[in-house]
């Protein structure tokens, strides 16, 4: 397809219904953008959506199409979807291409970037193209509740939201639920939401929360990172003076065997680089008994997260060993005694066997996940 080819046209005026145009979203990356179909001549001004949903697209040629049935038969069209094809090797970006330009129910623009850029920094090129009041990040292989837009429009309305977070549920994929993020159902403010995270009681994933745009441009997206979920909504809920926590269960998070927690990832060890972000962006905010609820996050979670799943995935010792050691040398006899303290004994056992020698470690864990 030629940089000026059309993808479609109009069925009511054969107007063109996009072009290719590559644009310089900065110095360093350029992209092709297919904008939505233009309207009709004499067609009324429409408003800007009110909801731009940014949807990453990486090698999920087998799931785009379950995604995007999902966002487009949303009951409610008072949105938009910016996707950004993020040089994926597959034919995901064609498929979306092709799902898109086939309706004309939901307005849509599709930007192909030209090299690989990560999901950090694909949601920021689909945010500076955004158009909406708020963002609403949706992962290319999962699906939404119909009603999704509208409860979240509605509750952001209602209570001036800047944060609207809602319930999901993780699905195999047989389609059996295998477990449910709740979240809760009330009135917060984002450091009380900040809060939840450290006390580990609100996840803090990007794709079940509807945010502001203007919060959601303005902080940083650890490009090159992975677990940069946990960083993007600790920032975005710290900026946010009001967030509602609904209790609907408006996202399948979808179980997949190559997902990041069920295959072994040398680059676990960024968690080290978030934590020590999210202590530095959380350190000023007024939060009572701040140092055992950032030692919860910090040690109950994210040490603990990249010693058990290398030792789970990794395919051998020698694989899993220089990971394991990095963990082993930052724990100290307190850090487990704290763990014991917050009413995690088994925890505090087997980190002390990883303290004491990772292959004792690696060993009873590996055994015990086998059974």
């Amino acid at each position: 397809m030629s940089a000026a080819q059309s993808i479609g046209e109009c069925a009511r005026c054969g107007n063109e219904q996009g072009r290719t145009l590559p644009i310089p979203l900065r110095s360093s990356v350029v992209a092709v953008v297919w904008h939505e179909k233009p309207k009709c001549p004499g067609a009324l001004s429409m408003p800007a959506p009110r909801i731009s949903v940014l949807l990453p697209v990486y090698k999920v040629e087998d799931y785009i199409e379950d995604c995007l049935d999902s966002l487009l038969s949303q009951s409610c069209t008072d949105f938009e979807i910016v996707a950004v094809d993020d040089s994926s090797p597959d034919r995901s970006g064609e498929i979306a291409a092709r799902l898109l330009a086939q309706q004309d129910r939901i307005p849509w623009k599709l930007i192909r970037n030209t090299d690989n850029r990560g999901l950090a920094e694909t949601r920021k090129i689909a945010a500076s193209e955004a158009r909406g009041d708020y963002v609403l990040c949706v992962d290319s292989d999962d699906r939404v509740h119909r009603d999704l837009i509208r409860t979240v429009l509605r509750e952001a309305d209602q209570h001036d939201a800047d944060v609207v977070v809602f319930a999901a549920e993780h699905v195999s994929p047989d389609g059996a639920v295998n477990s449910r993020i709740d979240s809760g159902d009330c009135i917060i403010t984002g450091v009380e939401a900040v809060q939840k995270i450290l006390d580990l009681t609100l996840q803090a994933f990007c794709w079940n929360k509807l945010v502001r745009r203007s919060i959601f441009v303005a902080v940083e997206h650890p490009c090159g990172l992975i677990y940069e979920d946990l960083c993007v909504s600790v920032q975005t809920l710290a900026n946010a003076k009001i967030v509602r926590l609904i209790p609907d269960r408006l996202y399948s998070y979808m179980f997949r065997e190559s997902g990041i927690s069920r295959r072994f990832n040398p680059r676990v060890v960024d968690l080290f680089t978030i934590m020590d972000r999210v202590e530095k962006g959380t350190a000023s905010l007024p939060i009572p008994d701040y140092q055992r609820l950032l030692f919860r996050l910090k040690y109950i979670f994210g040490y603990r997260a990249i010693a058990f799943q290398t030792a789970i995935t990794a395919p051998s010792y020698q694989l899993a060993s220089p990971i394991l050691y990095s963990v082993s040398k930052k724990l100290r006899v307190k850090h487990l005694l704290g763990m014991y303290a917050e009413g995690r004994p088994k925890l505090s056992v087997v980190m002390t066997m990883l303290k004491i020698h990772p292959w004792i470690f690696y060993c009873v864990v590996r055994r015990f996940n086998h059974r």
